[in-house]
């Protein structure tokens, strides 16, 4: 029973998300008990993550060769240091609204999403290509953040991002671990890993999430004006930097699979790694931002379905 209804989410996937969205917005007294869940689900979809893309030890050994390292980082180089100060220093010329500028820095600043790899999957993107920038990109976040951070903030300790940027990277360690050493076991006992049984898991675990995300918008003093007008930007910055990433994919002439990767990744980033990154009075503005900001970033696999399946 449980397996066919894993089975059934995974290849419904892109509609199990925005159930989850829904969720966070009409249960508001389950946004607090979820929040506390997100280093937990944060752990799960990573195991999941890495049981969905290798099924043995072997096709672990081939897929993680030096240069697929090497290139992974080299986007990251790019995309995570580059960028954000290029972002900075364009929207600050631009003389766009502080919170503006804020936001769409620290949203480029940022590691990929811990689920990015499941939402590349979904997409039929190159999952394994998002694992390694997610973890390139979570290793490199303590020394990438400190010019973004002393722009933003320039009377702030620089070492405000490091404890839990490390934090995250021991999860992601630790969780392919796990999975590595499970995937060896499973080999003696031989059980197949359906593809669509991780999926749809994956996907559960991503609506979970979100709901503990969405807390911010159940806030007391926030009302329905100010969320429509968060949510557009939120939308117009994850589209934005989704399009941007398409679009530098297209120049390099990347395959489709790689071309969905780096739009995908390049517009959903783990802003809310911030939350217990910088003090309260300097996060409070960007909360109902981040709150909304999951709405895009949950509906990719649905809307971003009809827009990647257009690059075949």
């Amino acid at each position: 029973m449980i397996v066919r209804l894993l089975s059934w989410c995974g290849v419904h996937g892109r509609w199990v998300l925005p159930v989850g969205l829904l969720a966070g917005l009409l249960m508001p007294w389950a946004a607090q008990p979820m929040k506390s869940l997100i280093p937990v689900c944060i752990a799960l979809l990573l195991f999941l993550a890495v049981l969905r893309l290798f099924p043995d030890t072997i096709a672990v050994t081939k897929e993680v060769s030096a240069s697929d390292w090497i290139g992974s980082a080299k986007l990251v180089f790019v995309y995570q240091l580059a960028f954000p100060l290029l972002v900075f220093a364009v929207t600050s010329w631009a003389d766009l609204p502080a919170l503006w500028i804020l936001a769409m820095t620290l949203v480029a600043a940022a590691p990929p999403i811990s689920g990015s790899p499941n939402l590349v999957m979904l997409l039929s993107g190159n999952g394994s290509a998002a694992m390694r920038w997610l973890m390139l990109g979570t290793a490199f976040l303590p020394l990438s953040c400190l010019p973004v951070l002393y722009l933003l903030y320039p009377e702030q300790s620089a070492s405000i991002m490091i404890r839990p940027s490390l934090v995250l990277l021991i999860l992601i360690i630790g969780s392919v671990a796990c999975a590595m050493l499970f995937l060896k076991a499973n080999r003696s006992f031989g059980i197949a890993l359906k593809a669509e049984v991780l999926d749809g898991a994956s996907a559960i675990v991503l609506a979970v999430m979100v709901i503990g995300l969405m807390s911010a918008v159940h806030e007391p003093d926030v009302n329905l004006v100010s969320v429509l007008k968060m949510l557009a930007f939120a939308i117009a910055v994850n589209a934005g930097y989704q399009l941007l990433g398409v679009a530098l994919a297209k120049l390099r002439a990347l395959n489709v699979a790689s071309t969905i990767t780096q739009g995908v990744v390049m517009g959903n980033r783990n802003i809310a790694l911030y939350l217990t990154a910088l003090p309260a009075a300097q996060i409070e503005p960007l909360l109902l931002f981040i709150a909304c900001y999951q709405v895009p970033m949950y509906l990719t696999p649905l809307i971003g379905d009809v827009f990647y399946r257009r690059l075949e």
